[in-house]
């Protein structure tokens, strides 16, 4: 399977970001990962600094998955 994620460390980290986020919204953390990966692979497809993509993706992904209205 491919990921977005250019290594290990990178995969670990925002695996650790989709299981905070799972547990924060109370949803099942494979349902929040294909969400986030989706996202992250979107934004970060068109980012020119990727400092806060672990942020902006979390954000979104969670009004998607709450069913909340981007801004």
């Amino acid at each position: 399977m491919q990921t977005p994620y250019e290594n290990r460390d990178e995969e670990a980290f925002h695996q650790s970001v989709v299981n905070a986020l799972a547990e924060e919204i109370r949803q099942p953390v494979e349902n929040v990962r294909i969400v986030y990966e989706s996202e992250f692979a979107r934004l970060k497809s068109r980012a020119k600094v990727k400092n806060y993509l672990a942020l902006l993706t979390s954000r979104r992904t969670r009004e998607k998955l709450l069913g909340k209205p981007s801004e």
